[in-house]
């Protein structure tokens, strides 16, 4: 158990001094319940904390969980067919694929980067995975330096869920989005 006081960065999901608040239950409850989820707040207000803890809940019931830090890569000049791939990289790792990631993305490499991340989705990430799925897409407000448009992106985190009516696999694959926001 880890006992110290910690100024910067995630609590490790054993710390005696991370807080419980309303957000646990609210989170853990949302995610369990197939919600997409969102986590909007200033710097250094625990939200990190707070997926590494709910991570660790799903993850005792059995559901499969990654984490995509968005700022972790360097996003400066970045093209988007790296930031595409480096998400995808994430995931393969994340979960333990079985996918020669090269060969898929060369073989896909005639699809727009949206299309070739949604085949990802529905091909390989929920045919591997039979659990249900949490994907935690933290640091969203680094989109803002990115050199391209990421409506897109959303749009298809978003269509996952329209998704569901025609393919009942998508019921599996949960979103949560973690980031930085300013009350204008």
């Amino acid at each position: 158990m880890v006992d110290q006081y910690i100024f910067s960065g995630s609590l490790p999901e054993n710390a005696s001094t991370y807080v419980t608040r309303e957000a646990d239950a609210q989170l853990y409850e949302g995610l369990k319940a197939g919600k997409f989820c969102y986590v909007l707040n200033s710097r250094q207000s625990g939200k990190s904390s707070l997926r590494v803890r709910t991570m660790q809940r799903l993850r005792s019931e059995g559901v499969q969980c990654a984490a995509i830090d968005l700022s972790a890569g360097g996003i400066q000049n970045v093209p988007p067919e790296q930031w595409y791939a480096d998400i995808i990289d994430t995931l393969i790792d994340s979960f333990g694929l079985d996918l020669d990631f090269g060969d898929w993305w060369e073989a896909n490499q005639l699809n727009s980067l949206v299309t070739r991340f949604r085949k990802f989705l529905e091909e390989v990430l929920l045919v591997e995975v039979q659990e249900n799925i949490v994907i935690f897409i933290d640091e969203i407000d680094s989109v803002l330096s990115l050199n391209f448009p990421t409506d897109d992106f959303f749009a298809l985190i978003r269509a996952c869920y329209n998704k569901r009516v025609d393919n009942p696999d998508y019921n599996r694959l949960i979103f949560c989005l973690l980031g930085v926001a300013s009350p204008w």
